[in-house]
Protein backbone atom coordinates (compact mmCIF):
# COMPACT_ATOMS: atom_id res chain seq x y z
CA UNK A 1 0.00 0.00 0.00
CA UNK A 2 1.41 3.65 -0.90
CA UNK A 3 1.21 6.08 1.62
CA UNK A 4 -0.61 9.18 0.80
CA UNK A 5 1.70 11.79 -0.26
CA UNK A 6 4.64 10.07 -1.00
CA UNK A 7 6.03 9.19 -4.04
CA UNK A 8 6.34 5.35 -5.39
CA UNK A 9 9.85 4.36 -5.19
CA UNK A 10 9.92 3.98 -9.29
CA UNK A 11 9.18 7.48 -9.63
CA UNK A 12 12.04 8.89 -7.22
CA UNK A 13 14.56 6.89 -9.07
CA UNK A 14 13.09 8.25 -12.67
CA UNK A 15 14.67 12.10 -11.71
CA UNK A 16 18.11 10.49 -10.41
CA UNK A 17 18.49 8.28 -14.02
CA UNK A 18 17.95 10.96 -15.70
CA UNK A 19 20.16 13.92 -13.90
CA UNK A 20 22.92 10.76 -13.82
CA UNK A 21 22.39 10.44 -17.59
CA UNK A 22 22.68 13.70 -18.46
CA UNK A 23 25.83 14.02 -16.33
CA UNK A 24 27.50 11.17 -18.22
CA UNK A 25 26.38 12.69 -21.61
CA UNK A 26 27.85 16.10 -20.34
CA UNK A 27 31.08 14.33 -19.42
CA UNK A 28 31.32 12.72 -22.79
CA UNK A 29 30.37 15.93 -24.48
CA UNK A 30 33.11 17.89 -22.71
CA UNK A 31 35.65 15.05 -23.33
CA UNK A 32 34.84 14.70 -27.00
CA UNK A 33 35.35 19.00 -27.18
CA UNK A 34 38.70 18.40 -25.23
CA UNK A 35 39.59 16.04 -27.52
CA UNK A 36 39.16 18.00 -30.55
CA UNK A 37 40.78 21.30 -29.56
CA UNK A 38 43.46 19.25 -28.40
CA UNK A 39 44.26 17.85 -31.99
CA UNK A 40 43.60 21.12 -33.57
CA UNK A 41 45.94 23.04 -31.39
CA UNK A 42 48.53 19.58 -31.75
CA UNK A 43 47.59 20.59 -35.95
CA UNK A 44 48.73 24.19 -35.01
CA UNK A 45 51.64 23.50 -33.56
CA UNK A 46 53.25 20.85 -35.73
CA UNK A 47 52.44 23.35 -38.66
CA UNK A 48 54.55 25.91 -37.09
CA UNK A 49 57.37 23.32 -35.91
CA UNK A 50 57.62 21.90 -39.38
CA UNK A 51 57.29 25.49 -41.07
CA UNK A 52 59.10 27.71 -38.96
CA UNK A 53 60.39 25.73 -35.75
CA UNK A 54 62.36 23.03 -37.77
CA UNK A 55 64.06 24.72 -40.20
CA UNK A 56 65.24 26.93 -38.25
CA UNK A 57 67.21 24.29 -36.15
CA UNK A 58 68.44 22.80 -39.13
CA UNK A 59 72.04 23.13 -40.02
CA UNK A 60 73.10 25.30 -43.62
CA UNK A 61 73.75 22.87 -46.38
CA UNK A 62 74.98 23.67 -49.62
CA UNK A 63 76.28 21.54 -52.71
CA UNK A 64 78.64 22.34 -55.20
CA UNK A 65 78.84 21.23 -58.98
CA UNK A 66 81.39 22.08 -61.85
CA UNK A 67 80.04 21.31 -64.65
CA UNK A 68 82.70 21.53 -68.13
CA UNK A 69 82.94 22.06 -71.81
CA UNK A 70 85.26 22.44 -74.23
CA UNK A 71 83.82 25.57 -76.06
CA UNK A 72 86.56 26.32 -78.68
CA UNK A 73 90.22 26.31 -80.11
CA UNK A 74 93.09 28.32 -81.05
CA UNK A 75 96.40 27.27 -81.65
CA UNK A 76 97.31 25.08 -78.69
CA UNK A 77 94.79 26.67 -76.90
CA UNK A 78 92.02 24.99 -75.86
CA UNK A 79 88.49 27.12 -74.60
CA UNK A 80 87.13 25.40 -71.57
CA UNK A 81 83.72 26.82 -70.15
CA UNK A 82 83.06 25.93 -66.68
CA UNK A 83 79.55 26.19 -65.54
CA UNK A 84 79.67 26.50 -61.36
CA UNK A 85 75.89 25.88 -58.97
CA UNK A 86 75.49 25.91 -56.11
CA UNK A 87 72.58 24.85 -54.38
CA UNK A 88 71.06 25.07 -50.76
CA UNK A 89 69.60 21.46 -50.51
CA UNK A 90 68.84 22.88 -46.53
CA UNK A 91 66.21 23.39 -44.84
CA UNK A 92 67.19 26.46 -43.41
CA UNK A 93 68.02 29.97 -45.44
CA UNK A 94 71.68 30.43 -46.49
CA UNK A 95 73.98 33.39 -46.90
CA UNK A 96 76.97 33.17 -48.91
CA UNK A 97 79.70 34.83 -48.08
CA UNK A 98 82.85 33.91 -50.05
CA UNK A 99 83.49 31.39 -53.74
CA UNK A 100 86.82 30.90 -54.75
CA UNK A 101 87.84 29.31 -57.73
CA UNK A 102 91.39 28.10 -58.86
CA UNK A 103 91.88 25.81 -61.80
CA UNK A 104 95.57 23.88 -61.77
CA UNK A 105 96.92 22.94 -64.84
CA UNK A 106 98.70 19.26 -64.64
CA UNK A 107 101.03 17.77 -66.25
CA UNK A 108 101.60 14.12 -66.86
CA UNK A 109 104.81 12.05 -68.07
CA UNK A 110 104.54 8.84 -69.60
CA UNK A 111 107.11 5.42 -70.11
CA UNK A 112 107.09 2.89 -72.32
CA UNK A 113 104.68 0.67 -71.64
CA UNK A 114 105.76 -2.75 -69.70
CA UNK A 115 108.59 -0.73 -68.66
CA UNK A 116 109.49 -1.20 -65.08
CA UNK A 117 106.09 -2.78 -64.89
CA UNK A 118 107.20 -5.54 -61.84
CA UNK A 119 108.79 -2.88 -59.53
CA UNK A 120 105.79 -0.21 -59.76
CA UNK A 121 103.83 -3.17 -58.99
CA UNK A 122 105.81 -4.07 -56.25
CA UNK A 123 105.80 -0.13 -54.96
CA UNK A 124 102.28 -0.25 -55.29
CA UNK A 125 101.45 -3.13 -53.02
CA UNK A 126 104.31 -1.95 -50.82
CA UNK A 127 101.52 0.71 -49.93
CA UNK A 128 98.92 -0.40 -49.84
CA UNK A 129 98.86 -0.79 -45.74
CA UNK A 130 99.76 2.06 -43.47
CA UNK A 131 98.76 4.47 -46.39
CA UNK A 132 95.48 6.74 -46.42
CA UNK A 133 95.89 7.22 -50.10
CA UNK A 134 97.23 5.08 -52.99
CA UNK A 135 97.72 5.80 -56.20
CA UNK A 136 99.05 3.85 -59.32
CA UNK A 137 98.21 3.80 -63.03
CA UNK A 138 99.94 1.68 -65.83
CA UNK A 139 102.58 3.42 -67.88
CA UNK A 140 102.58 6.65 -66.63
CA UNK A 141 102.69 8.88 -63.50
CA UNK A 142 101.04 12.42 -63.04
CA UNK A 143 103.43 15.15 -61.49
CA UNK A 144 102.77 16.12 -57.97
CA UNK A 145 101.80 19.59 -57.75
CA UNK A 146 100.80 21.80 -61.20
CA UNK A 147 100.69 25.08 -62.09
CA UNK A 148 97.59 27.75 -61.58
CA UNK A 149 96.14 29.06 -64.80
CA UNK A 150 93.47 30.97 -63.72
CA UNK A 151 92.34 32.40 -59.75
CA UNK A 152 89.32 34.08 -58.91
CA UNK A 153 87.46 35.03 -55.74
CA UNK A 154 84.39 37.08 -54.27
CA UNK A 155 83.69 38.19 -51.40
CA UNK A 156 79.76 38.86 -50.98
CA UNK A 157 77.78 40.85 -48.77
CA UNK A 158 78.52 40.88 -45.05
CA UNK A 159 81.73 39.27 -45.34
CA UNK A 160 83.93 42.43 -46.11
CA UNK A 161 82.89 45.89 -45.05
CA UNK A 162 83.79 47.16 -49.05
CA UNK A 163 80.91 47.53 -51.34
CA UNK A 164 79.76 43.78 -52.63
CA UNK A 165 76.53 41.74 -53.36
CA UNK A 166 74.34 40.04 -51.91
CA UNK A 167 74.63 36.24 -52.21
CA UNK A 168 71.19 34.34 -50.34
CA UNK A 169 69.89 30.97 -51.12
CA UNK A 170 66.44 29.97 -49.88
CA UNK A 171 65.96 26.40 -49.60
CA UNK A 172 66.18 24.42 -52.91
CA UNK A 173 67.51 27.53 -54.57
CA UNK A 174 70.45 27.28 -57.01
CA UNK A 175 72.58 29.84 -58.64
CA UNK A 176 74.91 29.35 -61.24
CA UNK A 177 78.14 31.10 -62.69
CA UNK A 178 79.98 31.21 -65.51
CA UNK A 179 84.26 31.11 -66.21
CA UNK A 180 85.96 30.42 -69.57
CA UNK A 181 89.88 29.65 -68.78
CA UNK A 182 92.06 28.90 -71.48
CA UNK A 183 94.88 26.61 -71.21
CA UNK A 184 98.03 25.64 -73.26
CA UNK A 185 97.76 21.68 -74.20
CA UNK A 186 101.16 22.12 -74.91
CA UNK A 187 102.21 22.86 -71.41
CA UNK A 188 99.32 20.76 -69.86
CA UNK A 189 97.54 17.31 -70.34
CA UNK A 190 94.64 17.92 -68.30
CA UNK A 191 93.36 21.28 -65.56
CA UNK A 192 91.66 20.60 -62.35
CA UNK A 193 88.94 22.78 -61.43
CA UNK A 194 88.56 23.54 -57.55
CA UNK A 195 85.78 25.54 -56.20
CA UNK A 196 85.80 26.69 -52.02
CA UNK A 197 82.49 27.89 -51.23
CA UNK A 198 81.95 29.93 -47.31
CA UNK A 199 78.43 30.47 -45.88
CA UNK A 200 76.26 30.73 -43.00
CA UNK A 201 73.19 30.24 -42.16
CA UNK A 202 70.48 33.24 -42.88
CA UNK A 203 69.86 33.86 -39.16
CA UNK A 204 73.31 33.97 -37.88
CA UNK A 205 75.88 36.61 -37.70
CA UNK A 206 77.71 36.96 -40.85
CA UNK A 207 81.61 36.38 -40.73
CA UNK A 208 84.24 38.50 -42.04
CA UNK A 209 86.19 36.73 -44.42
CA UNK A 210 89.75 37.50 -46.38
CA UNK A 211 91.76 34.99 -49.37
CA UNK A 212 94.15 32.68 -48.84
CA UNK A 213 96.51 31.52 -50.99
CA UNK A 214 97.92 27.71 -49.94
CA UNK A 215 101.59 26.45 -50.39
CA UNK A 216 99.80 24.49 -53.31
CA UNK A 217 98.65 27.87 -55.11
CA UNK A 218 94.74 27.12 -54.39
CA UNK A 219 92.93 30.08 -53.40
CA UNK A 220 91.11 30.21 -50.39
CA UNK A 221 88.72 32.57 -47.82
CA UNK A 222 89.43 31.86 -44.55
CA UNK A 223 88.07 34.26 -41.15
CA UNK A 224 89.59 37.66 -41.18
CA UNK A 225 89.33 37.36 -37.71
CA UNK A 226 89.53 33.73 -35.13
CA UNK A 227 86.43 31.88 -35.42
CA UNK A 228 86.84 29.13 -33.34
CA UNK A 229 84.35 25.73 -33.21
CA UNK A 230 81.49 25.29 -32.35
CA UNK A 231 80.49 28.66 -32.02
CA UNK A 232 81.55 29.74 -35.55
CA UNK A 233 78.80 29.92 -37.86
CA UNK A 234 80.99 30.01 -41.06
CA UNK A 235 80.68 26.42 -43.13
CA UNK A 236 82.68 25.47 -46.52
CA UNK A 237 82.10 23.06 -49.02
CA UNK A 238 84.84 22.40 -51.51
CA UNK A 239 84.65 20.44 -54.89
CA UNK A 240 87.08 19.53 -57.23
CA UNK A 241 86.42 18.17 -60.76
CA UNK A 242 89.53 17.63 -63.66
CA UNK A 243 89.34 18.18 -67.66
CA UNK A 244 91.06 16.73 -70.03
CA UNK A 245 93.27 18.78 -72.87
CA UNK A 246 93.65 15.65 -75.40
Amino acid sequence: MTTQGTLPREDRETPRRERRRLGLEGANTLVQTLAILGAGAWGVYTFVYEARIKPGLAPPSVSVKTDLARVGERGDRVAIRSTVTRTNVGQAGVRVLGLTYTVIGIRTRFSEPGADEAAREAAFKASLSGSANVDSARDYVRESGGAPILRQGLLFSGATPLPSEPSDLNPGESLSRDVIVYADRKTFDAVRFEVRLAYAKEDDPPVRLRFEAGADGVLATVPAEPCPAPKCPLRTTDFATEFSLW
